[in-house]
């Protein structure tokens, strides 16, 4: 970590029914960007120090939105539209993290 400029979290440790950090929040500087794919809950125990650290973050709530824009249009064969998705997403995921 002492010589990336980004992180991208793709394992469970974060979820609801997985709580936890998957490295030391020490780790975390402002010049990373964190993405992280776990949207249940938003705000994950990696993301609230990532934006205390002052990094560029990514919530998986984008990931969630882009996956159900995708499986719109397989269900339905229509297009989604991805903003009022995110809108809705927003809407109803608490709390929310700036990203």
């Amino acid at each position: 970590m002492r010589t990336a400029t980004g992180l991208i979290h793709a394992t469970p440790t974060g979820m609801a029914a997985t709580p936890g950090m998957p490295l030391e929040a020490s780790l975390l500087r402002k010049d990373l960007w964190v993405s992280v794919g776990v949207y249940v809950p938003v705000g994950t125990e990696l993301l609230q120090p990532a934006v205390r650290a002052g990094c560029r973050v990514m919530d998986g709530g984008h990931m969630n939105v882009g996956q159900a824009v995708g499986g719109f249009k397989l269900f339905t064969g229509l297009d989604a539209d991805p903003a009022r998705m995110e809108t809705h997403f927003r809407r109803i995921v608490s709390p929310a993290v700036a990203a």
